[in-house]
């Protein structure tokens, strides 16, 4: 079922072929940095909420 998702993303497929994969590093996100995209977010969707209710009235 899942033959897909190895077979695009180079992980085992159940031979041993010898292929060797190796790690990348991925920057990691903290809670200040997830609370600011949030709250940018946030702030984006209040933004375009009073800009649309201001040309309404």
């Amino acid at each position: 079922m899942w033959d897909w998702f190895t077979y695009y993303y180079g992980g085992s497929t159940g031979d041993s072929g010898g292929s060797t994969s190796t790690a990348s590093s991925v920057p990691e996100m903290d809670a200040a940095s997830g609370t600011l995209a949030i709250a940018v977010v946030l702030a984006a969707l209040v933004l375009a909420w009073e800009i649309k209710r201001r040309t309404r009235a």
